[in-house]
């Protein structure tokens, strides 16, 4: 596939809206498209097709603004086309050139998209970073106390809850499926599966609205009992010449880990194994044990944040869990090969609280404020002082955690419905590209009042910044 697109930074002024009124400068779209650096994206874009002939692909500011309107509006691939369709201020974000009543394309192609963006997807929120934290640094006064905010949190998937009779079941009637295709594949009779009697138990089982834990683990044993026998069916059918498609071989895969852990969690009476599958479509993801009020476990990729500059960056993305306390180094590091000098100041938790990192940061000449008690023997009576110190650090620490909630809020980080690792990593990317092209349009935006009083004289300064293509004017 070709692609022979250039992105076109359109003006305001020469976009036709075809409906005889306006476009107003003040809506949010219009504002944000003059913001992001459509055409290094672009040219990021092109690195991905190699090849000269074929159809050409669709331009880059057409379906990555479609995935951003997508994501801010709560709107699925089939209805973000339509909404773009009938809004204006969409169509001139995505950069067309006049308004049109015409589908722009089809919502399938947000899929291959974002299989496609997968690839490149950690190269555009850094280009994206990087061009609005130019803009906050032209802002900040030379002498700003330089401050890094840093913590993790987990981002919810969308599965059915795991249970281990529900994935061993789900896992029996893959593999009955599987059997009979083969069985036609050699024109034989289907080995006896017994697949009449399995149903009946898990019915009656599944019916019981209390299941005691006898129960539970009886139908474990029963489950696991015609899995191992449809997997050993299996191998003989696959050593007489039969075949899987490659969606069923990858399945199968994932069926027999499934079945080597839970025969392991039976045998030992255990619930805990290693990499433990939760789910038979995405094996990928992992138990997040994450002590929340609201869920104890989530299941999702976890993420370790930072905050610089007011710019939220993702310093590890891991499905697995991991301590983010052990990465306080690497984050640092990235600090630094980003702006070229080390934080004043961090902020951070009580898990960061550890002496490795204490010591670390003494060495680098940095302040850091930690939540939590500190260690060693607490001291009889605390300095008033100190203590409003600490207070003061911890509220400003909040300011990661109002980010987490406003990214899992309203741009809908709270359930991630997307299936495969590319477009997970692509949504969880667009949210925070997002979240901080909101907060640099909040801050042009917003009016500031300035108060000063100087003996018997008072002044009021009332000034608003605006953004005017590339250039601030205040």
């Amino acid at each position: 596939m070709a692609y022979r697109h250039r992105a076109t930074q359109l003006s305001f002024q020469s976009f036709n809206n075809g409906l005889g009124v306006p476009l107003s400068s003040d809506n949010e779209w219009v504002q944000l498209a003059d913001m992001l650096p459509w055409q290094q994206l672009d040219e990021a874009y092109q690195l991905l097709f190699t090849e000269m002939g074929g159809r050409a692909a669709k331009p880059f500011r057409l379906l990555y603004g479609a995935s951003l309107i997508k994501q801010a509006e709560h709107l699925t691939d089939r209805s973000v086309v339509t909404a773009i369709r009938d809004t204006p201020a969409y169509q001139y974000f995505i950069g067309l050139d006049t308004y049109t009543t015409d589908l722009p394309f089809n919502h399938s192609t947000l899929v291959y998209f974002r299989r496609r963006m997968g690839q490149i997807t950690e190269l555009v929120r850094n280009i994206i970073s990087d061009t609005l934290c130019e803009q906050i640094q032209s802002l900040l006064p030379d002498d700003e106390l330089r401050v890094l905010i840093t913590d993790a949190t987990a981002v919810p998937i969308e599965i059915r809850f795991p249970q281990d009779t529900s994935l061993l079941n789900q896992a029996r009637l893959n593999l009955e499926e599987m059997l009979l295709d083969m069985a036609h594949q050699l024109q034989i009779k289907p080995p006896r599966t017994y697949k009449r009697e399995a149903k009946a138990k898990w019915t009656a089982f599944a019916r019981k609205p209390r299941r005691w834990a006898k129960e539970t683990r009886k139908q474990i044993k029963v489950q696991l009992q015609y899995v191992r026998r449809d997997l050993r069916y299996i191998d003989v059918l696959l050593a007489h010449g039969a075949s899987l498609n490659e969606r069923q071989t990858k399945r199968l895969a994932v069926i027999r880990e499934l079945f080597d852990q839970q025969m392991f969690m039976y045998e030992n009476r255990t619930h805990r194994v290693p990499g433990r599958i939760v789910s038979l479509a995405q094996p990928w993801i992992r138990p997040i044990n994450r002590g929340k009020a609201k869920q104890r476990t989530e299941f999702g990729p976890k993420i370790d944040a930072s905050i610089a500059d007011g710019m939220i960056d993702i310093e590890r993305f891991d499905f697995k869990a991991f301590n983010e306390s052990q990465d306080l180094a690497t984050t640092i590091d990235h600090y630094f090969d980003v702006h070229g000098y080390y934080p004043d100041e961090i902020l951070a938790d009580t898990l960061y609280r550890t002496r490795e990192n204490r010591q670390l940061c003494q060495r680098l000449g940095i302040s850091i404020r930690l939540s939590g008690p500190r260690l060693g023997r607490k001291p009889k009576k605390m300095d008033a002082k100190q203590r409003q110190v600490d207070r003061d650090a911890e509220k400003r620490r909040w300011k990661i955690e109002r980010g987490f909630a406003f990214m899992k809020g309203p741009l809908g980080l709270s359930l991630v419905r997307t299936k495969t690792v590319a477009s997970i990593a692509v949504t969880i990317d667009i949210a925070i590209n997002l979240a901080n092209l909101k907060m640099l349009l909040r801050l042009f935006n917003g009016p500031i009042l300035i108060f000063v009083k100087y003996k018997q004289e008072s002044i009021l300064i009332h000034y608003q910044i605006h953004v005017s293509g590339s250039r601030n004017v205040a």
